[in-house]
């Protein structure tokens, strides 16, 4: 009598976990490895581990970040099963769905590049173990097999370092612009852009943002290149997307930017917008009258009322005439 009840119980307990993984909606189409959003497997080998054999799928896809969703229907969790990550062979850790600590757990893991090898362990008991596998892109890699053996069942090849794509530059002269355009990369791990002018950092922006446009009414005449690089959390070494281009810039561009006052000016003459590097006052028939260096206020007191050209030489080299009235 007692060994029958304990049949009985033992019965309808797995009776009970099955119909709870038929419930299930995580678990109802487990059977077979699937594939979403258009990834096909490019080789399909056989291997072999000891006495045990098994399949990998070799799939080619972006990615850095890998998330696992790992679900136990009978909310238990997995006593003595995991999942071995090794990169290039060389070991990760384990992914795992805490015993007696409820039926589902979410996890996410950074990995390097490489061949990422996803490998069971322990005994594969039907249907207290369901899993997928999604990559940076959010794409599902792998949905458990109840047939899983305990062995690698997964192969991936993982490329972290996703350069950005679509990139456009352009120098618009009428405006003194650089105008810059791209596309984001397709990963979770995107963390911005670098903005680089000739090698030199020059901003980095977060990775929502899709262009970028600098002033060059302040750079000096000859050649530039502007490159965009995407930032994750770790090293990538690919080249960055850049746009060349020859900037001349005129006595017109900079006299904008410069100001004097007060005009008409009694004793004195400030110069802002750039740094000066030397100041020739000429009267009406191109007789020098001032040189001086390094200065932006020029003292014109020993000047007689008149009208006055000044040639202002700056920092990036160019020189700009400005028109001076003195009245005392």
């Amino acid at each position: 009598m007692k060994k029958t009840v304990i049949f009985l119980l033992s019965v309808i307990l797995i009776m009970t976990i099955v119909n709870l993984a038929a419930q299930n909606p995580f678990c109802e189409k487990l059977g077979s490895s699937v594939v979403r959003n258009t990834l096909k497997p490019t080789t399909k080998t056989m291997h072999s581990d000891g006495q045990k054999s098994y399949r990998s799928a070799h799939f080619e896809e972006e990615g850095c970040s890998f998330k696992f969703l790992l679900e136990d229907p009978a909310g238990g969790g997995w006593p003595s099963d995991w999942i071995q990550i090794t990169v290039d062979g060389v070991d990760y850790g384990t992914v795992t769905l805490p015993w007696l600590g409820g039926g589902y757990a979410e996890e996410i893991r950074k990995l390097p590049s490489g061949e990422v090898q996803f490998r069971w362990i322990g005994i594969f008991n039907y249907p207290r173990h369901c899993f997928e596998i999604y990559n940076s892109s959010d794409s599902m890699i792998y949905k458990s097999d109840k047939n899983i053996p305990d062995t690698l069942f997964f192969t991936y090849q993982n490329e972290c370092c996703i350069p950005l794509t679509g990139f456009e530059g352009e120098y618009i002269l009428e405006t003194n612009r650089i105008n810059l355009r791209w596309t984001a990369p397709t990963s979770v791990d995107l963390q911005g852009f670098d903005i680089f002018r000739n090698d030199v950092l020059i901003k980095h922006v977060d990775f929502s943002t899709l262009s970028y446009s600098d002033n060059t009414t302040y750079l000096a005449t000859g050649d530039y290149k502007y490159c965009v690089k995407p930032v994750y959390p770790f090293l990538c070494t690919f080249e960055e997307e850049c746009f060349e281009t020859y900037i001349e810039l005129d006595i017109k561009n900079y006299a904008s930017i410069l100001h004097l006052y007060p005009n008409p000016a009694n004793n004195t003459v400030n110069i802002t917008g750039a740094d000066i590097i030397n100041v020739k006052v000429f009267n009406n028939v191109g007789q020098l009258l001032l040189n001086q260096d390094n200065k932006n206020v020029i003292n014109v007191s020993a000047l007689t009322n008149g009208i006055y050209i000044l040639s202002i030489k700056i920092s990036t080299g160019n020189i700009i005439y400005k028109k001076i009235i003195i009245n005392h």
